[in-house]
């Protein structure tokens, strides 16, 4: 009995202290209630750090993978073709010699008059029948180096051009008779090689 009014008393004394607080705005919380009474916010963000997972500060873990190194493409080495060997002197002199028997031949074919194709005149009692030949025995060739632009080498040909008659009183006995040389001349032609052929 006398326990239950000494913490009457107590209670007493203590609900005025605890309205002048209340009164003054001074709250009392104890370490227990702290926790409870924390803004919704802080505890929101207290969760979501606790839920979000700690992020990798390595650098190399979210780097894309390297790929591996290609080697060089080795291209093979291409020897360049060797050039022909240049024509020799004795070349082009053997090509010359080949043209100018090539060009007697038909100097030969269309001279006029020609040995085929007779000319026959009537000189006082007699008949003259005459043609022109050249004589493929006197061909010469030589070659030279051309000395101006435009050939690189020059060419001679010479030969003898060469009139033969046959003198009969009868112009068939002059054309069917004995010809023999009465006239010849020296003849020289000069020709140029360039780019490979001899010109003409």
């Amino acid at each position: 009995m006398k326990q239950g009014r000494i913490a009457l008393a107590a209670k007493a004394l203590t609900l005025p202290v605890t309205l002048a607080l209340a009164l003054t705005g001074a709250v009392c919380v104890s370490p227990a209630g702290a926790a409870d009474t924390a803004t919704p916010q802080a505890q929101q963000t207290k969760k979501t750090q606790e839920k979000a997972p700690a992020k990798s500060t390595d650098k190399t873990a979210n780097a894309a993978p390297q790929k591996p190194a290609t080697k060089p493409t080795q291209v093979a080495k291409v020897t360049p073709a060797k050039k022909p060997v240049g024509e020799t002197i004795e070349d082009v002199h053997n090509k010359l010699d080949t043209l100018a028997r090539a060009k007697l031949r038909h100097m030969n074919e269309s001279l006029r008059p020609c040995q085929t194709r007779k000319d026959v005149v009537q000189n006082g009692n007699e008949f003259v029948a005459r043609y022109l030949a050249v004589d493929p025995d006197s061909l010469s060739t030589d070659v030279h180096d051309a000395q101006g632009p435009g050939a690189k080498y020059v060419g001679l040909i010479v030969y003898h051009e060469q009139e033969y008659e046959s003198r009969a009183a009868t112009k068939e006995a002059a054309l069917t008779g004995d010809f023999s040389v009465v006239k010849a001349r020296r003849v020289t032609e000069i020709i140029r090689y360039d780019k490979g052929k001899w010109i003409d």
